[in-house]
């Protein structure tokens, strides 16, 4: 039996889909089974590809019908036999030291469930042309020993510490990473940070290459954006007691943001989620723009605020799940040196 399970998956990106495909192939790590799962019943080009390849260890899933992505990456987390499985999607691709460095570091992690690497920010060009930005999703510090994080960490009030597109799981563990179905995609990594406990390891080292697309699965509905921002905001600060200074610099960090994000804060107060431990740290200049806002779109804001209601399915798995981590944090290392230093 191979010892990885990697689980490619396309929808309408022929252009895109063999470069994926072909780092794949790259990979000074072998030990690997792929299954190519392509989304778009419609598109001949995934077994087109496979089939020009010939390499027996690539089989393509021809979905009968459109599952959509949540469907498809929860199928990824239910994983096969092997001890591991990684997701790669149609946009991104690999360094071809990824898969050996990630087995490597998560072989001998017996607390770690998922690893993932930097990624190496790429823009696509109007002219199919792609430019190499400079940047990195995360600083790039020398090689060493992965760098290990667990809940909760201070970026997880809204973000998510680690990418789908260059991750290795460990089977044994990752069923449980399986998000509600009607979970926004574009919250789908934080709602999975809630769901799957043990440590997470950062490979700062870019092996992997993600793409800033010219089109994009992720909607445009400014509600649901909205709604899923505080669905994750709500279940962290509800759960993790968070000191004055961690929510003073939670203010700056939402507040340096372009634009700024610090109307969240409000929402989530107005919600009944720690309104004074968060109001007091909100500034003249803040109130101003929230009060703005709320004059040029107030229905906006009442819908708004009825995130849990109008996504209770996803509240009634996410609330006790961010619970359920904090409280595996408390026997384990949670204090207030977790919040000691603001990332970057």
């Amino acid at each position: 039996m191979p010892s990885i399970r990697v689980f490619l998956l396309t929808y309408r990106r022929p252009k895109l889909l063999p470069r994926a495909l072909a780092s794949l192939r790259a990979q000074t790590f072998t030990d690997w089974i792929c299954e190519l799962h392509n989304d778009a019943p419609e598109d001949e080009a995934p077994g087109r590809l496979i089939a020009a390849i010939a390499d027996p260890r690539i089989t393509l899933h021809q979905h009968p019908k459109n599952l959509g992505p949540v469907a498809t990456f929860n199928h990824a987390f239910r994983g096969g036999p092997e001890p591991f499985a990684t997701l790669l999607e149609d946009d991104n691709w690999w360094e071809p030291d990824f898969l050996a460095r990630a087995f490597g570091a998560l072989r001998v992690s017996d607390s770690a469930n998922v690893v993932w690497a930097n990624m190496r920010v790429w823009q696509e060009e109007t002219d199919g042309r792609w430019t190499d930005t400079g940047r990195t999703l995360w600083p790039v510090e020398p090689v060493g020993l992965p760098r290990r994080f667990r809940w909760p960490h201070p970026l997880q009030l809204t973000e998510a510490l680690h990418s789908n597109g260059a991750m290795l799981f460990r089977r044994a563990a990752s069923a449980a990473a399986t998000v509600p179905a009607t979970t926004p995609f574009a919250i789908i990594e934080p709602v999975r940070e809630r769901l799957l406990g043990g440590d997470w390891l950062l490979l700062s080292e870019p092996l992997a290459n993600f793409a800033i697309t010219l089109q994009s699965s992720r909607g445009r509905d400014r509600l649901l954006w909205a709604q899923s921002q505080l669905l994750v905001a709500a279940s962290y600060l509800e759960s993790v007691p968070t000191p004055a200074d961690v929510l003073r610099k939670i203010w700056a960090h939402q507040r340096a943001l372009r634009p700024p994000a610090t109307p969240l804060l409000f929402h989530l107060a107005f919600a009944g989620v720690r309104p004074f431990a968060l109001l007091c740290h909100a500034r003249p200049s803040d109130w101003l723009r929230f009060i703005a806002g709320v004059f040029r779109r107030p229905r906006f804001f009442f819908r708004v605020l009825r995130f849990r209601h109008d996504h209770a399915e996803l509240w009634r798995t996410l609330h006790p799940a961010a619970r359920q981590r904090t409280s595996e944090a408390n026997e384990g290392v949670m204090s207030e040196r977790v919040f000691a230093k603001w990332p970057a």
